[in-house]
């Protein structure tokens, strides 16, 4: 669950919380919000084993996921551009917080008038709110999972200013105005003055207070009384930050000697750590909201209740409380559901009769459950997104080249039968995914882009007899004089270690089923699981020396494939690519780099040049394979019948929990 989602945001495996009902992961896909007349308002279940831990909107890659922006982050912080409402996916003038961007200057000068909205403290979300994010985005980018060096904001920004309601970017060279604003701008979450501090035990912009950073008695780090001036602070003045962080002292951030963070980030960050989960509903800065909800309580377990923000200045404030209830598991949660605890929520694909699909549309079916007939609907759609495996390209963490064999590669994508899989494990609520670009829902992007990789047993023997391995039973090995490719010596068996996230029986099966079929090609898998948050860390680490540190977000990861879950193209919605393909960027932590790949990609996102298929990066990823691409799930979603103000299932995941009522 932007993996920069882009943000796109990466998905975990099995989670959709809040009212919605599209999901990546297999079997547990969307949740969707119904109301019976519980005297709560909403109660609405999370993903089984995940919930929110992080409450920042300027997250790195661990914490960059549907479940902590869609379903946490954006009820109380709304992006500069909302985009998504019911099956629309394209930018909601009315939801907002500005005017639709105007390029001028040969697409090199952004102007963006504000609309005066304000936050709850009765502070206006002005252009200098907009100019905090980035001023922060060009001091520290590396904490931010949408960051592609050398693309966008902030490396071909030259500039940014900002009078009143009125915000100027100038760009270092025309931009490509589609690839700009829904890939960059809709990322951009103004923030208020408030986190315009620094703390009393976090090191400051002057190099002080670097002592190692202790909770006060409220569990949170305290403000000092002055403003770290972050969002005053010129853009051309502040140190242009890098993948290893800057160590310039200056008021938006930079990193000390001592490992730790300063300037308004240092603040921000480390009252959002995840250490500190149980302290957001008594830490004041967290109040300071300006979308429709505001924070009640959080406890640790991951139990989320919201309270409407009665200062909402969008065009429907919330009537209903709304709970998000942490689930153990997908028993615990229909059990729940069934009961009458819930007032929406998600079944398998099993609990339901079959969806079919229409042209682009996903037709669900009807409840088998007798205690759900009559009662609830259940709802079902296909997602601006795609459900992928990271290959570890980085053989030294990894332990093995076979990532970088694409050979290797073209097998494992041979062998998984997708259209089956929906069928038989899915019960048709799913779509095949080939590479980066969804056929469903429809877009003008999909057109013309051929798949060579259907499923084929035979073929993937093939590719593999033809790079040198042989065998009678997984493993094969190579038996080819002189190896069978770089770093691939005669005698390497094709054996190679797969980690996912638990908590979807249905992606249990799907997993073994696959497994199964890798083993019949010659490859040996061996499946190994832990929890989604615990493979978000993993997967999203990077690939570097194994050693894990927080001192560099490279040096990672112990992993050779690691399934986190999906890309929703959501907040990057325009699918250009740079923030899982492109080398170098935080979303791609298998470390894949190719020049053509960037080359591709750089193509169409400056000037004007359209994003097809005839000169998109898109077929040579599907070609190339560096992502392995698996099944996307449609959801098997729930919604009572007695709640009004329900919108169609929206593919970007853009959850408006504030337009339900009675």
């Amino acid at each position: 669950m932007k993996f920069r989602d882009n943000v796109l945001r990466m998905t975990k495996a099995g989670i959709i919380a809040g009212l919605l009902v599209t999901g990546l992961s297999a079997g547990v896909a969307g949740a969707s919000t119904s109301h019976a007349t519980h005297p709560d308002g909403l109660v609405v279940p999370m993903g089984a084993t995940d919930h929110p831990n992080y409450i920042n909107p300027y997250a790195s890659g661990a914490y960059f996921t549907v479940t902590n922006m869609n379903d946490f982050q954006e009820y109380m912080y709304r992006p500069l551009y909302w985009v998504g409402k019911g099956s629309d996916i394209t930018i909601q003038k009315d939801l907002s917080l500005a005017a639709l961007p105007v390029y001028s200057n040969g697409n090199k000068t952004v102007t963006i008038t504000m609309k005066g909205w304000h936050f709850s403290n009765g502070t206006v979300v002005d252009a200098a709110s907009v100019k905090f994010f980035l001023n922060m985005y060009k001091a520290v980018p590396a904490r931010y999972a949408g960051f592609v060096p050398t693309f966008g904001i902030p490396d071909q920004v030259s500039n940014v200013t900002a009078n009143g309601n009125v915000l100027v970017i100038t760009t270092t060279q025309a931009v490509n105005p589609n690839w700009f604003t829904y890939n960059f701008l809709t990322e951009i979450t103004p923030m208020p003055e408030a986190w315009d501090k620094l703390s009393t035990n976090i090191p400051g912009a002057n190099g002080t207070n670097s002592s190692t950073g202790t909770l006060n008695a409220d569990g949170f780090y305290s403000p000092t009384n002055n403003s770290a001036g972050c969002a005053a602070e010129a853009y051309s003045s502040i140190p242009a930050g890098t993948p290893s962080y800057t160590s310039t002292p200056n008021a938006c951030g930079f990193r000390t000697s001592l490992g730790k963070y300063g300037g308004a980030y240092g603040y921000i960050y480390y009252n959002a750590i995840p250490a500190q989960m149980g302290s957001y509903q008594d830490n004041p800065m967290w109040d300071v909201v300006d979308g429709p909800y505001t924070l009640f309580s959080f406890n640790p377990t991951g139990n989320v209740v919201f309270v409407p923000n009665g200062g909402y200045d969008g065009p429907q404030k919330a009537a209903l409380r709304m709970t998000l209830v942490a689930e153990a598991s997908v028993d615990t949660e229909k059990a729940q559901l069934q009961a009458g605890q819930l007032t929406g929520g998600y079944v398998t694909p099993q609990d339901v009769t079959p969806a079919s699909i229409k042209g682009t549309t996903v037709v669900p079916g009807t409840n088998l459950l007798s205690a759900l007939k009559g009662k609830f609907t259940v709802r079902s759609g296909g997602s601006w997104a795609f459900y992928y495996a990271y290959y570890n390209f980085h053989s030294q963490s990894s332990g093995t080249h076979l990532p970088n064999l694409l050979a290797f590669r073209q097998a494992m994508q041979y062998g998984i039968d997708q259209v089956s899989i929906i069928k038989s494990l899915y019960n048709g609520y799913g779509v095949p995914g080939y590479g980066p670009i969804p056929t469903i829902p429809a877009n003008a992007f999909s057109g013309g882009l051929t798949n060579h990789y259907a499923y084929s047993l035979d073929k993937g023997k093939a590719v593999l007899k033809a790079a040198g391995f042989s065998g009678t039973t997984a493993p094969w090995t190579c038996t080819k004089t002189g190896g069978c490719g770089t770093g691939i010596p005669k005698g390497t068996p094709l054996t190679i270690t797969y980690k996912y996230g638990t908590g979807s029986p249905t992606q249990d099966k799907e997993m073994a089923a696959e497994k199964a079929a890798w083993a019949a090609e010659g490859i040996k898998v061996n499946l190994s699981t832990d929890t989604p948050d615990n493979i978000a860390a993993l997967c999203t680490s990077g690939a570097g020396s194994g050693n894990n540190t927080d001192t560099d977000p490279n040096d990672n990861g112990d992993w050779q494939i690691c399934q986190y879950g999906g890309w929703l193209y959501a907040p990057d919605y325009y699918p250009s690519g740079e923030l899982l393909f492109e080398t170098g960027a935080l979303c791609n932590p298998g470390l894949y780099s190719d020049t053509k790949m960037d080359s591709l990609i750089a193509a169409t996102t400056l000037g004007t040049a359209a994003l097809n298929a005839k000169n998109g990066y898109a077929q040579y990823a599907m070609d190339q394979l560096p992502y392995m691409y698996q099944p996307t799930g449609t959801g098997t979603g729930e919604i009572s019948n007695l709640l009004k103000g329900v919108l169609p299932v929206s593919p970007t995941s853009s959850s408006l929990p504030e337009y339900l009522h009675w």
